[in-house]
Parts: C-alpha cells; sequence; structure tokens
C-alpha cells in the first residue's frame, strides 16, 4: 500500500490473490465496509439503517460538542456515520445490531423532526408584539384627557 493521506480523495490500488469465487467474495466485502462500515462476514448480526438527513440538520444529530452523538452511540450501543465530502455513502448511516439500530433510527427521526418544526431563536414566531395587558377595550368619555393624538 501506498501512504495516502486521510481526507485524499486519490485512490489506492488493491491486488486480490486467490480463486475466482474467493476474490468476488473478497471484493464484495470490502466495497460493502466502504460503503456501510460493515459486513456480515467481518461484523457477524450486525444491521445498517440509512437516513436521509439534509446537511443543515448534521449539527442537531451532533449536538453541542458532539453530545448528541455520544448520547445516541452510549444509549444504543450503535455507530452513528455522518458524510463527508468525499464519502462513498452520502447518507447517515447507523450500524449495530437489529433493535439497538432500529430505536436510535427512531430517536435520530424525532431529533430531526423537533429541529425541523420546534423553531428557537431568531427563526421563532414573534411572541413580543402580543398585548400582555390583553385586548384593548372600547374608549369611554372619561378616558379621551388621558389618552395622547397623534
Amino acid at each position: 500500500f501506498q501512504d495516502v493521506p486521510k481526507g485524499s480523495n486519490k485512490k489506492a490500488k488493491v491486488t486480490l490473490a486467490g480463486s475466482a469465487t474467493n476474490v468476488e467474495k473478497a471484493k464484495t466485502v470490502i466495497n460493502n465496509i466502504i460503503m456501510y462500515n460493515h459486513d456480515e462476514l467481518t461484523h457477524p448480526g450486525e444491521v445498517h439503517e440509512e437516513l436521509d438527513i439534509e446537511p443543515w440538520a448534521y449539527r442537531y444529530l451532533i449536538g453541542s460538542k458532539g453530545s448528541e452523538m455520544k448520547h445516541i452511540q452510549a444509549n444504543w450501543k450503535v455507530r452513528v456515520n455522518i458524510p463527508r465530502e468525499n464519502s462513498t455513502n452520502d447518507k447517515v448511516l447507523i450500524v449495530g445490531e437489529a433493535e439497538p439500530v432500529s430505536k436510535a433510527k427512531a430517536y435520530v427521526d424525532k431529533l430531526i423532526w423537533n429541529a425541523e418544526n420546534n423553531a428557537k431563536g431568531r427563526d421563532k414566531a414573534d411572541t413580543a408584539t402580543a398585548d400582555p395587558w390583553g385586548d384593548e377595550e372600547p374608549v369611554e368619555e372619561w378616558m379621551r384627557g388621558y389618552m395622547y393624538k397623534r
């Protein structure tokens, strides 16, 4: 192998030797590991879920200082992989055993739904313009002396 810098788009040539069936099997395993970060042969019992999440929502999945990512990976014993510029798979992957993967996927779906539907900060609906004293009452004659005309 040549030294290829991490994050490089350079391709490295890999030569596989052996019988034709074993070479094809090895190619399949290598391609699955590159694409999905696991294969049944190398990681028995593991499955993956692909999530189509928009890049703007990655920050909600990662959380502050990676806290959300750590929470998901520690609670459900799964691996979460977010695609980078040079990734072969452009979807978010959750890899692990079947039941924890489905639970982690449900949590991530809820997390992204909340990010899309519960606006905070500048995007939040403006509630400051509402009158805290309630609706205006009709103007009575005694009030006219206290009112300011513009």
